[in-house]
């Protein structure tokens, strides 16, 4: 019975050592910070022109959109009705200048983070807004899966808000 299990024990010990490692995947994180940044430009030109065909075909089928307001969640069909039956077109124009981009890439080079600060006076002159936006490979190109708009007040002006609001 000793025999059997220290030649059982041996077998598993060959196998496990002559199985060849899988391959380790160098990213360069860089370089795709720099097609992001080419697809976030992108998109951010159909943003401002109103383009939502455009907009969306930026979007996974499956893709989740999170609004300012706490109502507001969608999937593809919904934001894209949401905004045709707002009256948004291409002969509206949106201003704003990205003040901040932050971009992390996901270990294995196919998702990444991306966080976009601008002011975006329609909503609001003087509230920043922050995008928090997943997107993902798919193919050769990107595609944001979920896209979250956030109106983010500066701490010193929760007083005066917070006051408002009573």
């Amino acid at each position: 019975m000793r025999k059997v299990t220290l030649l059982l024990c041996a077998a598993v010990i060959l196998m496990t050592s002559c199985q060849q490692k899988p391959p380790t995947v160098v990213v360069d994180s860089e370089a795709i910070k720099a097609e992001l940044t080419i697809f976030l430009d992108e998109y951010n030109v159909a943003y401002k022109a109103m383009d939502i065909n455009k907009m969306t075909s930026f979007c996974t089928d499956n893709a989740l959109f999170l609004g300012s307001d706490p109502s507001e969640i969608w999937d593809k069909k919904q934001i894209t009705d949401y905004f045709m039956s707002q009256g948004l077109d291409s002969t509206m124009q949106l201003e704003f200048v990205v003040d901040r981009r932050e971009i992390l890439v996901a270990a294995d080079g196919n998702s990444a983070i991306v966080v976009e600060q601008f002011i975006l006076p329609v909503i609001s002159p003087n509230l920043p807004v922050r995008c928090i936006d997943n997107v993902v490979r798919v193919g050769d190109g990107w595609k944001f899966d979920l896209l979250s708009w956030n109106v983010i007040p500066r701490n010193e002006d929760l007083p005066r808000l917070n006051a408002a609001f009573e």
